[in-house]
């Protein structure tokens, strides 16, 4: 019984057309013999869920979005307290004044700066004086004060827009952190379906070769009988004999050469297990179609990522311009407050009579701090203009480069799409040229030499055929990744 299974599972592996298949890649249960199906789709999708490479680009975004907190924390609330003790037993100007004072102070308020550069505080007090004086008149005396006060910023910041500005500056950064993270997302996924089409290739170079190598069973089967009827000599029969074992090296070559490609494609979506046997549900063969530039060009200025983010450098440097300049003003705070107050012996009436009693205390003042060379903000101004100009010149860069990566890999397809054509064409005359020799042999007017050079031929022809399916398929790929259109058809950006 367990020799059976052996040997079920050696033909298994050796045969590359088992048609049971594994339904996920990961299962429960491993059989043997089963073969995963896969098709260009099925491989987008498990290496946007499964490539590391992804996952790490997506960390990148979702770290940089962090930034938006730290600048908005500006306007984070803050309570502040305070409990302060004070026992003053140093020696007086006069005995009234008594020998010890104890005072204790207790207060707390809510700080909070608003986007419009407003610096909001809203706080009480008390401070509870005990004295052995002999002329106080409350003792122990308590006194509770409530205050609101404004601090608005009239110059460097004026009324916000230099904080408001960071922020926006911030969001940007991040917006284009996300397309940075976006365009590692899809030259990941452009990885992925590049292995899986050279994986279809090194498949279909096997089968055309173990096409061949049956062929040339063939004629060593031809030359054999013919041999015995003492209709060819040895030497042909000889020839078509290393035919079959060249032919029987390429099998080998090829299904190592496959077995690699299979690798590497499983380990871009973060497969483990390297033997499991997976097989292309697509074909490298199709309807090559043309390409137009400027239709290609066209929807690439709309969706190229390096385009958008020089495009956004400039919107930001436009509000640091803003920033910068208002940072050449002087320093300009106005400031007011508003005070209530409560005196008594027993606390609680203390703060009683805050509101009881009309006895505010009101403060209006204003503050200028003039730098006289500001240097330093004459200089930040000057490299952010000069910053403006740059990024202009990247933006020119950015469509010229556009237009020459575009017009590259139009080209290239619309090139390799004649190839197919003519690869096809030559792999039908090749055809029909080795079968008329076949036909000749059987009369006896043809040799081995020529017989195996017009397989050689018809081999180098499908050959050529498949790589040109190969690179026709690639560049279109490319070309979407050019556009940065490739992830689109596989992925919401709104799923970073």
């Amino acid at each position: 019984m367990k020799k059976n299974i052996i040997i079920l599972f050696l033909i298994c592996f050796i045969s590359k057309e088992g048609q049971i298949n594994a339904q996920v890649f990961n299962e429960p249960e491993k059989k043997a013999c089963s073969i995963k199906k896969i098709s260009i789709e099925d491989v987008s999708k498990l290496a946007l869920e499964n490539s590391l490479d992804i996952q790490i680009a997506k960390f990148d975004a979702y770290i940089k979005r962090t930034d938006l907190s730290k600048e908005e924390s500006i306007f984070d609330a803050f309570i502040n307290a305070s409990i302060e003790y004070n026992k003053d037993k140093k020696a007086k100007l006069s005995s009234l004044l008594g020998n010890e004072i104890i005072e204790k102070t207790y207060s707390i308020d809510l700080e909070r700066k608003l986007p419009t550069g407003t610096t909001l505080t809203l706080g009480g007090s008390n401070v509870t004086t005990k004295s052995d004086s002999s002329i106080r008149t409350m003792n122990p005396a308590n006194e509770a004060t409530a205050e609101i006060s404004i601090v608005q910023e009239l110059g460097k910041n004026f009324f916000g827009i230099a904080d408001r500005g960071q922020i926006k500056i911030t969001a940007i950064d991040i917006e284009n952190a996300e397309h940075t993270s976006l365009a590692d997302i899809e030259e990941a996924l452009y990885d992925a379906q590049v292995a899986y089409w050279n994986f279809v290739l090194k498949v279909e170079e096997l089968a055309i070769t173990q096409d061949m190598y049956k062929e040339a069973e063939k004629l060593y089967e031809i030359y054999q009988k013919k041999h015995g009827l003492g209709l060819v000599e040895k030497v042909d029969l000889l020839a078509a004999e290393v035919n079959v074992k060249v032919h029987k090296n390429n099998v080998a070559e090829a299904g190592l050469q496959e077995e690699t490609a299979k690798n590497e494609l499983l380990f871009l979506l973060s497969e483990s297990n390297f033997n499991l046997q997976i097989k292309p549900l697509d074909s490298l063969e199709v309807t090559p179609l043309g390409v137009d530039l400027y239709a290609s060009l066209k929807e690439a200025i709309e969706t190229r990522r390096d385009y958008k983010k020089v495009k956004n450098e400039l919107k930001a440097n436009d509000i640091d311009i803003v920033i910068k300049k208002n940072a050449l003003w002087p320093q300009i705070d106005l400031e007011a407050s508003y005070k209530r107050n409560g005196l008594d012996s027993n606390l609680r009436q203390a703060w009683g009579n805050v509101g009881g009693e009309d006895n505010p205390e009101i403060f209006v003042g204003l503050s200028l701090r003039i730098p006289i060379e500001n240097r330093e903000a004459k200089a930040d101004f000057e490299a952010v203009s000069l910053e403006k100009q740059q990024l202009l010149f990247s933006l020119k860069r950015a469509e010229r480069l556009i237009l020459k990566e575009i017009n590259n890999r139009v080209t290239q397809v619309n090139i390799i799409k004649n190839e197919v054509e003519l690869y096809s064409a030559i792999v039908k005359l090749q055809q029909d040229k080795l079968q008329e020799e076949i036909k000749r042999l059987r009369y006896g007017r043809s040799s081995s030499d020529l017989i195996i050079r017009y397989e050689e031929d018809l081999l180098d022809a499908r050959l050529s055929e498949a790589g040109a399916f190969y690179r026709y398929r690639v560049n279109n790929i490319g070309l979407d990744l050019d556009k940065n259109t490739l992830l689109s058809k596989y992925w919401e950006a709104d799923n970073l």
